[in-house]
């Protein structure tokens, strides 16, 4: 491959070690060449650790104050219209023009971000490269009048990429309807140093008692999941730990404990390996995640399957990571009717886990390595087109 051509990111989420999205970022890029990458965009969070390349913050105050407010939704219905919209300032123009970039690389998350980048990349003629983790429409939380307003504007700024990632293949089809476009998908990259649990066969005995560890945000409905499934945990007397400090967000329960947060999420995996029998995602089964379950791709399953135990995915059948589990041998999945059920045969099967192991290491479809070598080929090819 000839050499990489040099990538402008401009985006909300920066590559860094905290936050899903921003772990995706900093993986996909962590072996690229930093004098060949540069990163506009909000400051990384203390403690987290970033890339060998320059960081520079790019910060719309004002709008950010507006979208974190009540006023969001007005924010959203103004930005369909193409108002407040910002540009690039003047400062970071001056530093794109040193930098020279063969590329511009965004995420279609939030408009105030990835709208500059589109912009300048067009004004530039640059090649545009759009990832896409979220339906950006429902994301944004415009009012329902807008909506439309909006859907032409990222239809127009998701055909201008020259290359679109989606984060399933899924996502990629529905896109294609939406916007009239083309496109590519990434499942999200795990971890290259996360090992598989160790487990002593022989010493397995059937558990009395099991306790089920969740890892990630309880956003995209997932406390509404979990909060579904707490009648069944406490009638099989099964603990569900959660990896984050408690904040009141679900109710109180013998059969919830709290792992609190780790630095990396590679901690926080290895935490799990020693604390947990089996590894969880609740999906909600409410309406009003049926659009986002559909495309949208959990980035924590391919951590979970990394780890050799035993995953549990619950949810509604269109729910994409419970599509994806019905189609792997030695995964448990169902609805929340079926979980009883679920629980009751992993108490009494621990034993027989080899099985299920050895299943868990022939999926392939979140190879790192396999993944990042797409990716790299997706950013030459883009960079080849400018």
């Amino acid at each position: 491959m000839d050499q990489l051509p040099k990538v402008l990111f401009i985006a909300d989420e920066v590559p860094q070690s905290i936050n899903a999205g921003s772990i995706q970022f900093y993986r996909l890029f962590e072996n690229y060449p930093p004098n060949r990458l540069m990163v506009f965009g909000k400051p990384p969070i203390p403690g987290a650790t970033i890339l060998d390349c320059p960081y520079y913050e790019l910060k719309y105050s004002f709008l950010e104050r507006m979208r974190l407010s009540r006023f969001t939704s007005l924010l959203s219905d103004l930005q369909a219209l193409e108002l407040f919209v910002p540009k690039l300032p003047q400062s970071l123009v001056k530093v794109t023009k040193v930098f020279k970039p063969d590329l511009v690389v965004s995420l279609m998350q939030h408009l105030t971000y990835y709208y500059p980048a589109y912009q300048l990349a067009k004004k530039e003629k640059l090649p545009f490269v759009l990832f896409c983790h979220d339906d950006a429409e429902d994301f944004s939380r415009v009012h329902q009048r807008f909506k439309r307003k909006l859907l032409q504007l990222n239809g127009k700024i998701y055909r201008s990429a020259t290359k679109r990632i989606c984060i399933s293949p899924e996502m990629a089809i529905q896109w294609k309807v939406k916007y009239n476009a083309d496109g590519d998908f990434l499942y999200p990259t795990a971890s290259t140093t996360l090992a598989a649990k160790e487990i002593d066969i022989e010493n397995l005995q059937p558990k009395k008692k099991l306790k089920i560890g969740y890892a990630g945000s309880l956003a995209y409905g997932y406390k509404e999941g979990i909060e579904e499934i707490i009648p069944i945990l406490q009638k099989t007397d099964t603990v569900l730990k959660i990896y984050r400090d408690e904040n009141g967000l679900l109710p109180p329960s013998k059969n919830l404990e709290y792992g609190g947060f780790s630095k990396t999420a590679e901690e926080t995996f290895e935490k799990i390996k020693t604390e947990c029998d089996a590894v969880i995602l609740p999906y909600s089964s409410k309406q009003r995640f049926k659009a986002l379950y559909s495309t949208h791709f959990p980035s924590k399953i391919p951590e979970y399957v990394l780890l050799g135990m035993p995953i549990i995915v619950i949810g509604p059948d269109y729910a994409n990571g419970l599509r994806w589990a019905n189609t792997k041998k030695g995964i448990f999945y169902g609805n929340s009717a079926s979980l009883m059920g679920i629980l009751a045969d992993l108490k009494q099967n621990l034993p027989k886990l080899r099985e299920t192991l050895v299943a868990l290491k022939d999926i392939d479809d979140f190879n790192p390595y396999q993944i990042n070598k797409k990716f790299m080929q997706l950013i030459n090819d883009a960079g080849k087109a400018g």
